[in-house]
């Protein structure tokens, strides 16, 4: 498997999302979803996911949370133990450098909230059995939802710039039709709204 970085700042990264999560909750009260929306939406969020020196080690997670939240950074420690949002983060940047897969995919078939669920007793097994329900969960996402949700179109907005009934579209996401039969002019409509390739669409 292709990992999405070098290992090399894979437990930099872990450690400086995990204290942004719980700094953001836990000291700024801001809701686990809402923090991971304007991660996710943030430049931060890609430097992140192409491990950028500049951010990762460039920054602390001060400084970064500061970013996030337009504000002068303030000089916040973590907790001295593993909070559950302190593991949501690190789950998160293990899953996103494991998997290869964009934040925002994860996000969207495991919210944080769903996730944090979890803390109990997965905290104390190896991190690969999370990662084993990230895969579960990715499996049933179709790659035209995922490449959907990439452009940030809803499957109305698809459906209208495409011009594939919206049915089509949900049936292909929902698994109950199979894309890769679909006719040569749907697929190619689809790949050209999307800005993929028909291959990407139905591998």
């Amino acid at each position: 498997m292709i990992h999405a970085y070098n290992k090399e700042y894979l437990s930099t990264i872990q450690s400086k999302l995990a204290e942004m999560f719980e700094l953001a909750v836990l000291t700024e009260s801001i809701n686990i979803d809402d923090f991971a929306k304007m991660f996710t939406s943030s430049h931060v969020c890609k430097a992140f996911e192409n491990a950028d020196p500049i951010y990762v080690l460039g920054k602390s997670s001060n400084e970064l949370l500061a970013i996030l939240l337009n504000k002068e950074p303030r000089e916040i420690e973590t907790s001295d133990f593993a909070s559950p949002e302190y593991w949501v983060g690190y789950v998160l940047a293990y899953a996103q450098w494991y998997l290869n897969k964009p934040y925002k995919l994860l996000l969207s078939v495991y919210p944080c909230s769903k996730l944090i669920n979890e803390y109990f007793p997965y905290h104390e097994m190896d991190i690969s059995k999370i990662i084993e329900l990230f895969k579960e969960r990715i499996s049933f996402v179709s790659k035209l939802k995922e490449f959907r949700k990439q452009k940030m179109l809803s499957q109305k907005e698809l459906s209208v710039l495409s011009d594939v009934p919206i049915r089509t579209i949900r049936s292909y996401e929902q698994g109950t039709a199979d894309i890769s039969k679909a006719q040569a002019e749907t697929l190619y409509s689809l790949s050209k709204t999307l800005g993929c390739s028909i291959e990407d669409l139905i591998k």
